[in-house]
């Protein structure tokens, strides 16, 4: 069933200039009816499911989602998160288009649309309550703490699509995709990696770049400064920790000519990245992904610190 078959449902047809009354009352009134709970690494009390249902109308409103639902049920998606649409937060912007609805993390938006599975981010709480409060199955995505965390949701996700299959294969294929970089750059020495941004922010342990980094046969010296989860350090950090490789996200809204300002700048002319000309500039949809796009992430970063065993890819 695709959504453009899918005929509007009475709800829909009737919302009116009272629709937001009668939303307002209906959330306020609405009892908690959780039918799925949230597994993640940090949480571990088990998922619930509705037995044998399968959603017919699945809406995603997190980029993670998106990547996710797409490559395994796409049929079945009636609408995506605004970022599916931006080339620097997602890669599936080509595939994107064949779903028509976008929607923000907005009761209205989202119940407008008529879903009965809904994928959204941890950090709308408050949306997620009262959808879950009006008996709609709710996915809450939390944690994007690794790449193991990945595979668990690609499972949790191809469970609730009711597509079990699909998620297996799709977690093989990034496994396989995965190892066989590892495979490359066994027992060459690790150079050490900084992901770092004009605002000096980066990424430390319990990531899924730090993950990536430590698969592409790096070492990412933002865990070794102690840093858990992402954060901002001051230049003088950087400069003390002389990392031999700097990753930049090549971007058009973040850190725009950033590289070469780093390049040029004198304070950092002693650090072994810059005096090396190990500067990178990386796809941003690729730093920031936490679905099975984490595959390319590794095979590109792997590319750039170890180049000699990837010489099908040398320029």
């Amino acid at each position: 069933m695709t959504a453009e078959s899918e005929s509007p449902r009475p709800f829909v047809n009737r919302w009116t200039r009272y629709g937001r009354l009668w939303l307002v009352a209906t959330l306020a009134s609405a009892a908690m009816v959780a039918a799925i709970r949230i597994v993640s690494q940090a949480e571990t009390s088990p998922e619930t499911i509705a037995p044998g249902h399968v959603p017919a109308r699945m809406l995603s409103v997190n980029i993670m989602s998106d990547e996710i639902l797409l490559a395994l049920a796409p049929e079945r998606l009636i609408g995506l998160s605004v970022l599916a649409d931006d080339p620097d937060s997602s890669n599936i912007v080509r595939e994107a288009a064949a779903v028509p609805a976008r929607v923000n993390a907005d009761s209205e938006q989202i119940l407008m649309q008529s879903p009965d599975f809904v994928a959204i981010g941890g950090h709308s709480a408050d949306v997620a309550r009262q959808i879950e409060g009006l008996g709609i199955s709710l996915f809450r995505i939390r944690g994007f703490e690794s790449i193991e965390w990945i595979r668990l949701h690609i499972g949790i996700l191809g469970a609730m699509a009711g597509v079990p299959e699909q998620a297996e294969r799709l977690i093989a294929d990034m496994n396989r995709r995965i190892d066989a970089v590892s495979a490359r750059v066994a027992g060459r020495s690790r150079p050490r990696v900084l992901l770092y941004s004009a605002s000096g922010w980066v990424s430390g342990r319990q990531t899924t770049l730090d993950d990536a980094i430590s698969a592409s046969g790096g070492i990412n010296v933002a865990a070794e400064m102690g840093i858990v989860g992402g954060g901002k350090i001051p230049q003088e950090r950087v400069i003390m920790a002389d990392p031999d490789v700097i990753l930049i996200r090549n971007s058009r809204k973040w850190d725009s000519g950033f590289r070469q300002s780093l390049l040029h700048d004198p304070a950092f002319q002693g650090v072994k990245a810059v005096r090396e000309q190990r500067v990178y500039s990386v796809q941003a949809r690729l730093l920031v992904t936490s679905s099975h796009h984490i595959a390319e992430t590794v095979e590109m970063i792997a590319r750039l610190l170890h180049p000699d065993a990837f010489p099908e890819t040398a320029p």
